[in-house]
């Protein structure tokens, strides 16, 4: 099928990287005009660039760190008034860090900003156009982790589990007003998400392969590219009849046994 988005307009959030840069340019390719939202400008309009390149319709309108709701707002208001509506909201955006130098305090406030607040409150800031014009798709992203964890990751694991909640919450809300809510439970995916974790390319590569040989069903870590199809099943009519849910994209983690034991506690235990 070609053009299942066509006159639509879609904002991805999380749109200069990894899953949300590959959803982006999935829906460009099926003709929406895609707003590209990224806390760094100069990375979202690189992918931008490279919509139009291809023949596509992109925009970027400035900055959107999600923990800043004058941003968000401000992307939202600059689509609407160029575009005159919103078809599509992909929040893709979302984060762990490394902890560092920050308190515990200071590690759970950044998690909790970007990848629950910040995820709230760019979802309601496209819902009442959604509501008035009695259409619209929100594709949420959580995490496998969220409930299906390899290793303990408390905030971000927390933040994300929260995510499906507002998902659910959502869905039962506006499904009379012909808005669908969906959500992506992503698992082990080759993104930029690891160089918070690893700074060595060789063992973030390492480290997936083996996660996908032990852990996943499948016997491969994912793409961005994997999650991107499923954003545009979501997103298109063929999820017509389809709100509420939370879908793994993990090569059957989560819901079908893998292979072994749990990679990282495996190597837990021989400490």
């Amino acid at each position: 099928m070609k053009d299942m988005l066509k006159g639509q307009v879609a904002i991805v959030t999380g749109g200069s990287s990894g899953m949300g840069e590959a959803t982006a340019k999935l829906f460009a390719s099926e003709g929406a005009v895609v707003v590209i939202g990224g806390s760094r400008v100069e990375r979202a309009q690189r992918v931008a660039d490279e919509i139009t390149a291809a023949g596509g319709i992109a925009r970027v309108y400035g900055p959107m760190d999600v923990s800043k709701k004058e941003q968000i707002h401000a992307v939202v208001n600059a689509t609407l008034q160029e575009f005159g509506k919103i078809d599509i909201l992909a929040a893709f955006a979302g984060k762990t860090f490394d902890g560092g130098d920050m308190s515990e305090e200071e590690l759970l406030d950044k998690t909790i900003d970007v990848n629950l607040i910040g995820t709230y409150n760019t979802v309601f800031a496209v819902v009442p156009h959604m509501k008035e014009r009695k259409s619209g798709k929100i594709i949420i992203c959580s995490s496998n982790g969220a409930f299906n964890p390899t290793t303990p990751a408390y905030v971000y694991h927390m933040s994300k589990g929260a995510c499906e909640s507002l998902t659910v919450n959502l869905a039962l809300d506006v499904a009379p007003l012909g808005i669908r809510v969906n959500c992506i439970k992503p698992g082990p995916i080759v993104t930029p998400f690891w160089d918070e974790l690893m700074d060595s390319k060789d063992e973030q590569n390492k480290l997936l392969e083996n996660i996908g040989k032990l852990e996943v069903p499948m016997g491969r870590p994912g793409t961005p590219e994997d999650v991107a199809g499923v954003a545009l099943f979501f997103a298109s009519e063929l999820s017509s009849y389809v709100t509420g849910l939370c879908m793994y994209v993990a090569g059957g983690m989560g819901y079908v046994y893998s292979h072994g034991q749990s990679f990282f506690l495996s190597n837990m235990n021989k400490e």
